[in-house]
């Protein structure tokens, strides 16, 4: 039986105002873009439009996979879409999508690595590209020698070395590229910066520090202020006691809390500075050019404290006391 005689009497039916709708959601799932994670998607020989429709949606690059197979029917691409690895998403419609599998387009894939993001989120947002695995990716951000090799110093892992910024990352780029460019990268900001690693020497111990006041504070002009008062409390010998090195630990664990818990800062972990003395064994993030600024000239202060005065800024206090009034005006409790 000929369905097509059958479409055209329902649609002849539809009133006008729901016929109107539909024509409006068709062209928006066609030609309105989709924001999403840019990718590299392998398409291998035989993948048929259905199978690469199913997928674009699952990785959100698409809004519909049964529209995508219909276009490349009609379209008589069907089967002829071209085998490779592209980069995909970003901001592009459906039909831009299939343009591109069409011509075969195949460029470099674009990754944005906000700053004090941990090495943990890192090498997971580099498996979600599709340019490699995590698994492979953190044994080599974990192999002290090769960490040693592109730092120059005895860093174990690369944790803080990973540069936060926007790459473009051939196709074809092998895991240890990945990883050597961002720490090429480090190197190339922080030289730039007037910083130069190899002729200073505590600076390890400064990434470590410039790695809580990247997580500690966001903006420019309080960063040196933060790094005043973890250096003054270095000083004195007191805990520096910074959430995010708990928050740090916690996150390997699946485990994210707008508040710690009075159990929370006593977990186990050389890490957690509410248990033990001194900075961390290591960075807890990797670090932007104006937090390692900060923690490689902190400014000269009598501060020992800081909260957050809920609007995103810190508010610096010299005393237990003075720390505690203003804690108490901002209604914030310490602990849960």
């Amino acid at each position: 039986m000929n369905k097509l005689p059958r479409a055209r009497s329902i649609i002849r039916w539809l009133p006008p105002a729901l016929l109107l709708l539909l024509v409006i959601i068709l062209l928006w799932q066609l030609f309105v873009p989709l924001r999403s994670e840019q990718m590299a998607v392998r398409i291998k020989s035989g993948d048929n439009a259905a199978s690469i429709g199913r997928q674009l949606r699952k990785h959100g690059i698409i809004r519909s996979s049964n529209l995508f197979r219909l276009m490349a029917s009609l379209r008589g691409t069907d089967r002829r879409l071209i085998a490779g690895t592209y980069a995909l998403g970003g901001y592009h419609s459906l039909w831009q999508t299939l343009a591109m599998l069409e011509r075969g387009n195949v460029s470099a894939v674009k990754v944005t690595f906000p700053e004090g993001l941990s090495l943990f989120k890192t090498l997971q947002r580099i498996e979600r590209s599709g340019l490699a695995g995590y698994d492979e990716l953190q044994a080599l951000a974990l192999d002290t020698l090769f960490v040693q090799e592109l730092t120059g110093l005895p860093a174990r892992t690369l944790e803080g070395w990973l540069y936060p910024e926007t790459y473009f990352f051939p196709l074809d780029i092998a895991p240890r590229e990945i990883l050597s460019l961002m720490t090429q990268q480090f190197f190339s900001q922080v030289r730039a910066a007037g910083i130069d690693p190899a002729r200073t020497e505590d600076f390890y111990q400064r990434l470590v520090l410039a790695s809580i006041v990247e997580k500690e504070s966001g903006f420019e002009d309080e960063r040196p202020l933060v790094a005043s008062v973890l250096i003054n409390r270095l000083q004195a010998g007191m805990r520096l006691e910074s959430c995010p090195t708990v928050d740090y630990v916690l996150e390997r664990q699946g485990v994210k809390k707008p508040v710690l818990s009075r159990d929370d800062t006593q977990i186990r972990s050389p890490y957690n500075t509410y248990r033990n003395f001194g900075l961390p064994p290591g960075p807890i993030c990797n670090p932007s050019v104006s937090a390692l600024k900060a923690a490689m000239n902190p400014a000269r202060t009598d501060y020992f404290y800081f909260v957050a005065d809920r609007k995103g800024r810190n508010d610096f206090s010299a005393t237990a006391e003075e720390h505690l009034r203003k804690a108490a005006a901002y209604k914030r409790t310490e602990w849960e």
